[in-house]
Order: structure tokens, then C-alpha cells, then sequence
């Protein structure tokens, strides 16, 4: 028999990949750029600013768990048609909205649309890699939405900067545009119900039980991110450090190269060989964040740090599809999407209220021991699967 692995690099495998980054472009040249709008054109404090950025997440949290309903409903490829084009109204729509109450449910609305679509397009992605190969395709997959990562707040900072407002909503329009385009040269497996199906609770049809350790790793993750995404800026600050800019780059570059390798790895050795020196990257990139003091601190941290998220995300969300029958991935990819936002939220707030107690160098030593816990929990629980194995063997 042939040892070759199965074919990765698809004409769908591709497109979906582009689909993913211009996605995440159009998402992502607002981050930078959407609060500078509404502050100077509409004249919003800081507060209700806050306010409106943080309903984006707080409404595709709610929207995800849906997924799998309206999938099984109307079909994957209609939902996410749908789905498009209500990011690209809310997209085009905060051109006017420059008052709080539309601003505020434009946002909200762009939240359902992004959320539903970026659930879709990953559930498709997971339905299309062979399994064997999932850990290096998730990888690639994810390395579409660090290109777009890395270019998107450049792009949108120059356009908005230089011309009227309308280009760069325009511009991020286009963006999904490519987007919906792309959808077209895919062939979606319509979701169907199996009328045979014992009939589920509400919670039953939200949550998956084999991925809720793997999600409840997610937020443990996610609550470290949020410290990085949000007051690493003010952290470089603090130390008097300029040139912070360059922390986000190594960080996004040492991220984009190790899933070249890490993907692999995990196909062909197990989740374990991925997770375990990536907790243990991130944790001492934490450890030097704590400790920094130059510039050179920092990237040397953003290096360590960059390489260990930059392979456990995508590792650990495979491992979660993994442990799933191809039917639950919806639901599954909803949960996981989930867990992640819920940490990011979550922790920002928390590492916020610690920064504001003691300094922005807390906050990283915090994460650290969250990283600690987070390893600890993960090879105890490996450890006493595999005991549970051996038990299973010995009795058979």
C-alpha cells in the first residue's frame, strides 16, 4: 500500500484560503481605523466608541451557536451568500453611521454577518482537508488571515489618512466582494437533516461534549491573547519603549513560518507534540514580556511568543475537529470561535483591571501562570487518558 499523504493543495483548498483572507482584510482595516472615524466624523467619546467596537464581538458570540440550524435549514452555501452581504451593507453602512444608536446597530448587525460567515467558511475548510493532513491545512488556512493580519491596519491607517472616508469603506466592500466571487467556484455539501435523529434539548443542539475540553483550552488561550491585542501598545509605552510596531511584525512573521513545520508535525506525531512546546514558547515569551526593559526585549519575546500561538491555534483547533464526526464540525467550529472570543473579552477585561492595580508588566507574568495552568490541565488529562488505555488494554 501507498504511503502517500492524501493531496492538500485543491483548487477548493485554494479558494477557500483566499476567501478567508479577504475576509479577515475587510475585517481587519476597520480595527484601526473605525474608532478614528466615528471620533472625528461623529463626534462619539471614547466610551460609547468602546461601546460599539466590543457589540462586534458580543453578537457574533451570540449568533455562532445558530449556525448549525440555519445550515441544516437553508445550506451551508445560501447562509453564507447571506451572511456576505450583511457584512458588506454594515461595511458600506458606517459611512453614515455617525451617530450612536446606528453606529451601534450597524455593528451589531456586522457582528451576525462576520460571525455566521467566518464559522461557514471554517466548517467548509474542515470538511475539505483530509484528516490526515488537517493540522498543515488548518495551518495554511490560518495563514491567509495573517497575511491579511499583517497588511490590513498598514492599508487602512494610509487609506484613511489620505482620502475621504468612503475609499476605505469601499476598499473593505471590495474586499468581500472578492470574497462572495469566491464562493462561487465552490462546491458546498448542503447540509441535511436526518429525520431519523433523536430529538435534542436547546443546550443539546448548542454544545458537542467531545470538544469542550478542547474549547475550555481555547479560553484559557484566549485570555492570554487579550493582554497582547490589548495593552501591548500601552506596555511599550510604559518602558519608553518606541518602536512597538516592530513587536506586532516578528510576531505575525515567526507566527506565519512555524505553521509551516508545526503543521506537519502534528499529522504526523499527534496534538502533543505541538501543544506541549508551544504552551511552553508562549509561557517564556511571557516570562521575557514581564522582564523587558528594550526593544530587543520585546522582539525577542515577540518571537517566542509569535511561534508558540502561531502553531497552537490552528493545532489545537484541528485536534478539537479531530475528536468530531464531520456532521457536528458546524456546531463544533461555533463552540471553538466561541471559546476564543469569550477568553479575549474576558481576559482583557480582567488583565485590565490587574494592569490598573499594579502595572502592564503583571499583566504578562499573569498569563504566564495562565499558560502554566493550561499545560498542566492539558497533560493531566493526557496522562490519565492514556492510563485509562492501558487499563482497557490490560483488560481485553
Amino acid at each position: 500500500m501507498s504511503n502517500t499523504p492524501p493531496f492538500l493543495w485543491t483548487k477548493t483548498f485554494i479558494i477557500i484560503m483566499l476567501a478567508n483572507a479577504f475576509a479577515f482584510f475587510a475585517f481587519d482595516i476597520l480595527l484601526p481605523t473605525l474608532p478614528l472615524f466615528l471620533e472625528k466624523y461623529g463626534g462619539l467619546d471614547i466610551s460609547k466608541i468602546g461601546l460599539i467596537i466590543g457589540s462586534f464581538t458580543f453578537s457574533a458570540i451570540i449568533i455562532r451557536p445558530f449556525t448549525e440550524i440555519f445550515t441544516n435549514k437553508f445550506g451551508k452555501k445560501k447562509v453564507l451568500v447571506v451572511s456576505i452581504l450583511i457584512c458588506l451593507l454594515s461595511t458600506l453602512g458606517y459611512y453614515i453611521g455617525t451617530n450612536f444608536v446606528l453606529a451601534l446597530s450597524i455593528r451589531i448587525l456586522h457582528g451576525f454577518g462576520f460571525g455566521l460567515a467566518v464559522t461557514i467558511l471554517s466548517t467548509l475548510a474542515a470538511e475539505i482537508i483530509p484528516k490526515d493532513r488537517r493540522g498543515e491545512g488548518m495551518g495554511m488556512i490560518g495563514n491567509g488571515t495573517t497575511i491579511a493580519l499583517a497588511l490590513s491596519p498598514f492599508a487602512g491607517m494610509w487609506l484613511f489618512n489620505s482620502y475621504n472616508p468612503i475609499i476605505l469603506f469601499g476598499v473593505a466592500g471590495v474586499s468581500l466582494l472578492v470574497f462572495l466571487s469566491c464562493v462561487g467556484f465552490i462546491s458546498f455539501p448542503e447540509s441535511v437533516t436526518n429525520s431519523n435523529q433523536t430529538e435534542k434539548s436547546f443546550l443539546q443542539s448548542m454544545i458537542e461534549p467531545s470538544a469542550i475540553f478542547p474549547c475550555f483550552l481555547m479560553l484559557l488561550f484566549g485570555i492570554c491573547i487579550g493582554g497582547v491585542i490589548s495593552f501591548m501598545a500601552l506596555y511599550a509605552k510604559e518602558l519608553n519603549i518606541e518602536g512597538v510596531a516592530w513587536f506586532y511584525f516578528v510576531n505575525t512573521v515567526s507566527g506565519f513560518l512555524i505553521r509551516f513545520i508545526s503543521g506537519k508535525v502534528f499529522d504526523r506525531k499527534g496534538h502533543a507534540w505541538v501543544l506541549i512546546p508551544s504552551s511552553i514558547s508562549i509561557i517564556i515569551g511571557f516570562v521575557l514580556l514581564y522582564q523587558a526593559t528594550t526593544l530587543s526585549d520585546l522582539l525577542i519575546a515577540a518571537t517566542l511568543y509569535g511561534m508558540g500561538t502561531g502553531s497552537l491555534f490552528p493545532s489545537l483547533q484541528a485536534w478539537t475537529l479531530n475528536n468530531t464526526k464531520p456532521e457536528q464540525f458546524t456546531k463544533v467550529t461555533a463552540m471553538f470561535f466561541n471559546s476564543f472570543d469569550l477568553g479575549i473579552g474576558g481576559g482583557s477585561a480582567i488583565l485590565g483591571l490587574i494592569a490598573v492595580k499594579t502595572s502592564y508588566s503583571s499583566i504578562y507574568l499573569f498569563s504566564a501562570f495562565v499558560m502554566v495552568f493550561f499545560l498542566l490541565v492539558y497533560c493531566s488529562v493526557l496522562f490519565i487518558n492514556k492510563q485509562s488505555l492501558v487499563r482497557t488494554q490490560k483488560r481485553a
